[in-house]
């Protein structure tokens, strides 16, 4: 759905959207190079990706694709990882870092929301309320698509640093084709969609609040 038609009864909501998107975008990135430079490895830095200013996250398409339809991608954070201590431990703390990063920002502001319901009576259509809980859904979205471990996400390079020797073997084959695999897996099926609905409806069973209800009741 195009962007503009998700808010049409409320086109003001696109900026705490927007907002939520950056932040959860940025601290993603932010913390994969973070993780390399606490492991020895100074690339990020020196590229100036070490930063939490959005700006020098942001890939040119990927932000088309989010002023279109709200959702793209950032620049990956250059990383060497050959420069990283502690062997296969450290490749996978690398890339993990930002898949935890967004379940710990969607856990935060959920926390937060349920603080702001049992504090005061705030009005579920608040724009706070809809701030946060737009963050919890966008984290949890990119918690769950960074998870699959197909390249060049986060869940392959999580899965590379766990696999088996012979897997070097195949390796190649899976990095040239990943991305094509991805775009049929995303754009052809609904599985994605299916997998990131069912994670919210339980993180909503967990922490008792209507996630999808509080980000998009009355668009």
């Amino acid at each position: 759905m195009l962007l503009f038609k998700l808010f049409e009864n409320d086109p003001a909501l696109i900026i705490p959207w927007f907002a939520a998107l950056l932040i959860a975008i940025t601290a993603h990135e932010f913390s994969h190079g973070f993780a390399a430079f606490q492991l020895g490895d100074t690339t990020a830095q020196r590229a100036g990706r070490l930063t939490l200013n959005p700006l020098a996250h942001l890939d040119v398409l990927g932000s088309v694709l989010l002023l279109l339809v709200g959702f793209g991608w950032a620049k990956p954070v250059p990383i060497d990882l050959g420069r990283v201590r502690k062997g296969n431990l450290g490749r996978f703390l690398v890339s993990f870092a930002g898949i935890l990063t967004n379940i710990g920002l969607a856990v935060a502001c959920a926390f937060m929301l349920k603080a702001l319901f049992a504090f005061s009576a705030v009005d579920p259509f608040n724009y706070l309320v809809k701030f946060l809980a737009f963050l919890v859904y966008i984290n949890l979205s990119l918690f769950i698509f960074n998870l699959i471990p197909i390249a060049p996400l986060d869940g392959y390079r999580v899965f590379e640093s766990m696999a088996p020797r012979a897997f070097e073997r195949f390796a190649p084959l899976m990095e040239q084709w990943g991305f094509f695999i991805l775009i049929a897996l995303v754009f052809l099926t609904d599985a994605v969609g299916y997998l990131i609905a069912l994670f919210v409806y339980l993180f909503s069973l967990v922490f008792q609040l209507p996630i999808f209800n509080l980000a998009f009741a009355g668009l």
